[in-house]
Protein backbone atom coordinates (compact mmCIF):
# COMPACT_ATOMS: atom_id res chain seq x y z
CA UNK A 1 0.00 0.00 0.00
CA UNK A 2 0.95 3.56 -0.42
CA UNK A 3 2.38 5.34 2.63
CA UNK A 4 -0.12 8.20 2.28
CA UNK A 5 -3.02 5.76 2.24
CA UNK A 6 -1.81 4.04 5.42
CA UNK A 7 -1.37 7.38 7.20
CA UNK A 8 -4.87 8.41 6.08
CA UNK A 9 -6.43 5.21 7.40
CA UNK A 10 -4.58 5.50 10.72
CA UNK A 11 -5.70 9.11 11.16
CA UNK A 12 -9.30 8.20 10.31
CA UNK A 13 -9.28 5.40 12.89
CA UNK A 14 -7.71 7.73 15.47
CA UNK A 15 -10.30 10.41 14.78
CA UNK A 16 -13.17 7.92 15.08
CA UNK A 17 -11.92 6.43 18.36
CA UNK A 18 -11.24 9.87 19.83
CA UNK A 19 -14.77 10.97 18.94
CA UNK A 20 -16.30 7.89 20.53
CA UNK A 21 -14.20 8.37 23.67
CA UNK A 22 -15.21 12.03 23.92
CA UNK A 23 -18.90 11.23 23.48
CA UNK A 24 -18.93 8.54 26.19
CA UNK A 25 -20.90 9.84 29.19
CA UNK A 26 -18.52 8.28 31.73
CA UNK A 27 -19.90 8.33 35.26
CA UNK A 28 -22.85 10.60 34.54
CA UNK A 29 -26.01 9.40 36.33
CA UNK A 30 -29.05 8.42 34.31
CA UNK A 31 -31.23 11.01 36.04
CA UNK A 32 -30.24 14.50 37.19
CA UNK A 33 -31.06 13.76 40.85
CA UNK A 34 -30.02 10.14 40.88
CA UNK A 35 -27.76 10.45 43.91
CA UNK A 36 -30.66 11.51 46.20
CA UNK A 37 -28.16 13.05 48.60
CA UNK A 38 -30.46 15.81 49.80
CA UNK A 39 -27.80 18.53 49.66
CA UNK A 40 -29.86 20.76 47.40
CA UNK A 41 -30.68 23.10 50.28
CA UNK A 42 -27.04 23.51 51.30
CA UNK A 43 -25.59 24.37 47.90
CA UNK A 44 -24.54 27.86 46.94
CA UNK A 45 -22.62 30.61 48.68
CA UNK A 46 -22.85 31.00 52.44
CA UNK A 47 -25.56 33.33 53.65
CA UNK A 48 -23.40 34.90 56.36
CA UNK A 49 -20.49 37.11 55.41
CA UNK A 50 -17.40 37.58 57.55
CA UNK A 51 -17.08 40.72 59.63
CA UNK A 52 -15.36 43.85 58.37
CA UNK A 53 -11.58 43.97 58.34
CA UNK A 54 -9.75 46.13 60.89
CA UNK A 55 -9.01 49.75 59.98
CA UNK A 56 -5.27 49.15 59.58
CA UNK A 57 -5.93 46.92 56.56
CA UNK A 58 -7.25 49.93 54.65
CA UNK A 59 -4.17 51.88 55.76
CA UNK A 60 -1.91 49.11 54.42
CA UNK A 61 -3.73 49.07 51.09
CA UNK A 62 -3.44 52.86 50.86
CA UNK A 63 0.30 52.67 51.59
CA UNK A 64 0.80 50.03 48.90
CA UNK A 65 -1.17 52.09 46.38
CA UNK A 66 0.87 55.19 47.25
CA UNK A 67 4.09 53.19 46.84
CA UNK A 68 3.02 51.84 43.45
CA UNK A 69 2.02 55.32 42.29
CA UNK A 70 5.39 56.75 43.38
CA UNK A 71 3.85 59.01 46.03
CA UNK A 72 5.62 57.26 48.92
CA UNK A 73 9.13 58.38 49.82
CA UNK A 74 11.43 55.60 50.96
CA UNK A 75 10.79 51.91 51.47
CA UNK A 76 7.39 50.30 51.76
CA UNK A 77 8.27 47.94 54.63
CA UNK A 78 8.48 50.47 57.48
CA UNK A 79 5.26 52.16 56.38
CA UNK A 80 3.39 48.83 56.35
CA UNK A 81 4.88 47.91 59.74
CA UNK A 82 3.74 51.23 61.18
CA UNK A 83 0.25 50.76 59.77
CA UNK A 84 0.04 47.20 61.09
CA UNK A 85 1.13 48.28 64.56
CA UNK A 86 4.30 46.19 64.60
CA UNK A 87 6.20 48.96 66.38
CA UNK A 88 4.34 48.07 69.57
CA UNK A 89 6.36 44.85 69.86
CA UNK A 90 9.84 46.44 69.59
CA UNK A 91 10.79 45.34 73.10
CA UNK A 92 10.01 41.71 72.29
CA UNK A 93 13.07 41.39 70.03
CA UNK A 94 15.42 41.44 73.03
CA UNK A 95 13.35 38.77 74.77
CA UNK A 96 13.48 36.58 71.67
CA UNK A 97 17.27 36.98 71.44
CA UNK A 98 17.65 36.11 75.14
CA UNK A 99 15.54 32.98 74.68
CA UNK A 100 17.58 31.96 71.64
CA UNK A 101 20.89 32.45 73.46
CA UNK A 102 19.63 30.47 76.47
CA UNK A 103 18.59 27.63 74.16
CA UNK A 104 22.06 27.66 72.60
CA UNK A 105 23.73 27.55 76.04
CA UNK A 106 21.81 24.45 77.11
Amino acid sequence: MNRHAIIGVVLAVLLATAGVAAATPGNAPGEPNADESGVAGTQGPPSELPGPVPDFVSDIHSAITDFLNGMLDGALGPVVSDAAGNNDAVGNDDAAEDTASEAGDA
